[in-house]
């Protein structure tokens, strides 16, 4: 699909918030005692400071509400996801959330369902050498949005050309179509971005720096896509669509990924609502463990947040809204539109 199908910048429906937890999985009761400890490790763990003592009181009590809010989501986790201090602890859920959705999504290209076939057991793109190293946008620049859209061309450029790309995540932010940046913005909007500029440049060649700059044109573009489409709103369709061509981009909730360190997360409904998405991911594969299906995915916190940058999430039920906006870039042989690759299991 082209550019000309969107409108103008007037599709903003969020903006993503995008940063990095860390931190340590919590007790099964906590102390007021103990409560407090762990306020003390936490300001020295991620070198916190506070203005005055005021402002130390109420960071203290958000730290509070946020532990319980975690120690919740472990009480009633239906998988076996660990959650615990993180980075975000002393922040309330309006600063690590962001603006919420304000209009609907645009009309875009949707692709044809897939001929029902029996899927393989497993399928993880890692394992080909499909996916690239997991980068980290930094606290400071919600850059999700580009940072997933990025990767897919990626992935999908290795995956049928054979040709490892590490792409810039920096010119898609300052040359954005929507000028959205660091402020935050869409995959589709990465992709129609890539689109009028004819592809992409090298990392090396254009650096991530973590913040917008007046955009530069560069010389030849290391990798270019035909377009983008998006997907039906069905997991066994998208699982297929992986395991046959390739890693996608997803949007989901990412209310329980505060707190996650580990495990297949599976949380409440009440606790990561599908009907809020707020945070942009590649999802390169899937798999089973302890008679749970999950998707694996690949976020851009950094290798310390995690299972080294990555987040396995319970597969079947639309857990945290996983199959509402499902978005691949289109990457494909010329004189082979229907070129159907193989995922390792």
């Amino acid at each position: 699909m082209g550019p000309e199908v969107l409108r103008p910048c007037l599709l903003l429906l969020w903006i993503w918030v995008c940063a990095l937890p860390a931190g340590s999985v919590l007790p099964s009761e906590i102390s007021k005692a103990e409560m407090t400890r762990m306020f003390k490790d936490f300001m020295i763990q991620f070198n916190r400071t506070y203005r005055n003592p005021a402002e130390q009181r109420r960071r203290f009590g958000i730290f509070t509400r946020s532990l319980l809010t975690a120690q919740w989501l472990q009480e009633t986790e239906l998988g076996t996801g660990q959650y615990g201090v993180t980075r975000f602890s002393d922040w309330t859920d309006e600063e690590f959330q962001g603006m919420v959705r304000s209009s609907p999504p645009p009309t875009m290209h949707q692709a044809s369902r897939l001929p029902r076939k029996k899927l393989p057991p497993s399928c993880d793109w890692r394992k080909a050498g499909a996916v690239t190293a997991v980068k980290d946008q930094g606290k400071k620049c919600n850059s999700c949005w580009a940072f997933a859209a990025v990767a897919n061309i990626e992935s999908l450029w290795n995956i049928h050309f054979h040709q490892p790309r590490n792409l810039s995540v920096q010119e898609v932010l300052d040359c954005s179509w929507c000028g959205a940046g660091c402020k935050g913005g869409y995959v589709w909007d990465a992709f129609t971005t890539v689109l009028q500029r004819s592809g992409l440049t090298s990392e090396d060649a254009y650096p991530y720096t973590g913040r917008q700059k007046t955009c530069r044109n560069l010389s030849e573009p290391a990798a270019y896509i035909q377009g983008f489409q998006t997907l039906p709103g069905d997991e066994e369709e998208i699982a297929a669509h992986i395991a046959t061509k390739g890693p996608i981009t997803v949007t989901l909730n990412s209310a329980a990924m505060k707190h996650y360190k580990k495990g297949i997360s599976q949380p409440l409904v009440k606790s990561c609502s599908p009907d809020h998405v707020d945070h942009v991911v590649l999802l390169v594969g899937y798999g089973h463990a302890e008679k749970r299906r999950y998707w694996i995915i690949k976020n851009s916190w950094g290798e310390g947040w995690g299972e080294k940058g990555y987040y396995r999430l319970y597969r079947g039920r639309n857990t945290c809204g996983i199959t509402m906006f499902p978005i691949t870039a289109t990457v494909t042989r010329v004189g082979s539109p229907g070129h159907e690759v193989h995922c390792p299991t």
